[in-house]
């Protein structure tokens, strides 16, 4: 299966994709995951036909599609 991972940023957005069967393509994706999270992004499932999923509190190389968002800030 594959997974797909979007980042949105101040660049533009990124996409990262990974089959479940291969563990370097998991492992790079799983590092982006903590990475930003730590740094603040905020982590949510949509499935493939846009159904909205959940919040994320850690990766899973079986999620069909994740966005990853940075944190707002106000002012």
């Amino acid at each position: 299966m594959n997974g797909e991972m979007s980042i949105l940023g101040r660049e533009g957005d990124t996409k990262i994709i990974w089959s479940s069967e291969n563990a370097e393509e998991v492992e790079h994706a799983r590092k982006t995951f903590d990475d930003l999270t730590k740094k603040g992004f905020s982590a949510f499932s949509v499935k493939r036909d846009g159904e909205k999923g959940g919040r994320l509190a850690s990766f899973s190389a079986e999620e069909e599609k994740m966005i990853l968002v940075p944190r707002l800030k106000g002012g």
